[in-house]
Order: C-alpha cells, then sequence, then structure tokens
C-alpha cells in the first residue's frame, strides 16, 4: 500500500529533516570519530525527535518494512562483528508501539500511574540500554509525544511537567554514558532543551507558501528526508558498518560474533564512577 502525501512541504518533513541530519552527524562520531565527543553532544539533540513521533502518532501497526529493516541491520551487525545486542532501534520503536497505548489509556485515568510507572522507567534506563537501543528512555520519550498528541484530553500543564521530567531525566543519563565536558554538556543541555520545547507545541501542518517560495531541489531534499526516513535509516547504517570493517576500525571485525558489547560491566562501572553532577 502507498501513503497518500500532500505534494506541499509539511511539519513533519522539517521535523524529520532536521532530525536525520542530526542523526547522520552523530553516527558520523559513533562509527568514525568515537573519541571526538562532540559529535555525539550534538546527536544528542536530535534523539527525542525519533521517539517522540512514535507516541505522537496514532498509527500502531507494525508493518513488514519496519520488522524486515530491523533484522537487516541485525545481520549487518552479525557480519561487521558488532554485537547482537543492544537491539537496533527499529525493534524499540515497535515495543513502544505494542504497549504505549495500553498504557496510557489507563493513565489517564489516573496520572499516578503515568508517574508511578515512569519513575520506574527511569530507574532502569542504564541497564535497558543493553537491551534494545535508547532502552526506557525512549519509552518515556514517546510517552511525552502522547502527552502532546492528547494534551487537550491529558492538559497542557500536564504535557509541560512530563516534557520537564523527559528532559532532565535525557540529560543525566546522556552525561553518566558520555561524560561530557563542559562545554559539549552546555550544548547539549540548551540543544536538547529548545528541542523539547518546540515538540511541546508540534502539530501537523502544511506550507504550501513555503513550498512555492523554496528551490525544487530543496523541496525534494525536505521530502526526501522526510518521507523516507526509514530506508536513509537502513541504508546509511549499514554503510557506516561496512565502511569501518572495510577499514579496520576498532570493535568491527568481519564475521565476529558477540551477543552484548564487550566490557559491559566495567562500561556500566565506569559511567557510575564518571558521573558527577556537581563539577557542573
Amino acid at each position: 500500500m502507498t501513503k497518500a502525501y500532500s505534494s506541499n512541504l509539511t511539519s513533519y518533513d522539517l521535523l524529520k529533516t532536521f532530525a536525520v541530519i542530526i542523526m547522520v552527524i552523530d553516527h558520523i562520531g559513533f562509527y568514525f570519530f568515537p573519541d571526538m565527543l562532540w559529535w555525539r553532544a550534538v546527536g544528542r539533540i536530535g534523539f527525542p525527535i525519533w521517539f517522540f513521533l512514535v507516541g505522537y502518532s496514532r498509527g500502531r501497526d507494525i508493518p513488514i518494512q519496519l520488522w524486515g529493516g530491523g533484522f537487516v541491520l541485525l545481520a549487518g551487525n552479525l557480519i561487521t562483528g558488532m554485537s547482537v545486542f543492544p537491539l537496533n532501534a527499529l525493534f524499540t520503536i515497535m515495543g513502544i508501539r505494542l504497549v504505549i497505548d495500553w498504557f496510557m489509556k489507563r493513565g489517564f485515568e489516573k496520572s499516578v500511574y503515568i508517574w508511578s510507572f515512569s519513575i520506574v522507567l527511569m530507574l532502569v534506563v542504564l541497564p535497558s540500554y543493553y537491551i534494545t537501543e535508547y532502552g526506557t528512555q525512549a519509552l518515556i520519550t514517546a510517552i511525552y509525544g502522547y502527552y502532546v498528541r492528547y494534551k487537550d484530553e491529558a492538559g497542557k500543564q500536564a504535557a509541560a511537567n512530563y516534557m520537564l521530567f523527559s528532559f532532565f531525566t535525557f540529560i543525566a543519563y546522556q552525561q553518566l554514558v558520555y561524560d561530557f565536558d563542559i562545554w559539549e554538556f552546555v550544548f547539549m543541555f540548551i540543544g536538547t532543551l529548545i528541542v523539547r520545547l518546540t515538540l511541546l507545541d508540534f502539530s501537523s501542518k502544511v506550507y504550501p507558501r513555503l513550498t512555492e517560495r523554496l528551490p525544487c531541489v530543496a523541496v525534494w531534499f525536505f521530502q526526501l528526508c522526510g518521507r523516507h526516513t526509514l530506508r536513509i535509516y537502513i541504508v546509511h547504517l549499514l554503510a557506516f558498518k561496512f565502511m569501518a570493517a572495510a577499514m579496520g576500525y576498532e570493535g568491527f571485525n568481519w564475521f565476529e560474533i558477540e551477543m552484548i558489547p564487550s566490557g559491559l560491566v566495567e562500561d556500566l562501572g565506569l559511567c557510575l564512577k564518571n558521573f558527577d553532577f556537581g563539577q557542573y
């Protein structure tokens, strides 16, 4: 089945194009410049958009393209020597789609359910990172998207409150994982805050005047990024994996399969040792 798209630019096109650019920057840092954390600091500000949109969307189907993309990327990991776990973000998205409506419909009846569950999600973020990419942090962000979609029902203040919760939880855990220096941290903090505040007023819009004024190439680029996101995600990740393996980068070895990242326990211990909010 083919999805019908507007011939004009939409708010989804603009938002996803920004997210795609940030995502590619983040992945360049991950695959080719792992010691240069500025790439990852930039990449952090785009993370909320993807899982926000999962919660914001009314669609909860899990199409074959999503399953197929998840397993293709998993095969890419096996070929290039990356670990099976954490499962890639497409599996995270599928898991969120399965559970979020069931939970939020009950949570809207009693907000204490949402907040109690969210506290549990916050406490298990780190271990969940080694099951699927972004772990329960992704679900927290999707819940924020759900709040924005239904803020007329839940209340604008409730959406704003959850935005702050999702923001500070994300910032704390990203600093815990990456141990950014002061300027990287400040950039991530401000950039992520701007993105989440912008998402608070997100809605589906069409921009015919903007479409007319922009060059055709620019319109094509925005619509490519906004409407073929899954293909872009899969293709560029596969390309980066094979390039890193072909160039002999550390951690990439042809057909050396491992289930979980090496040094898992050491990494968790280092996260806890490095994190110190007092320095900020």
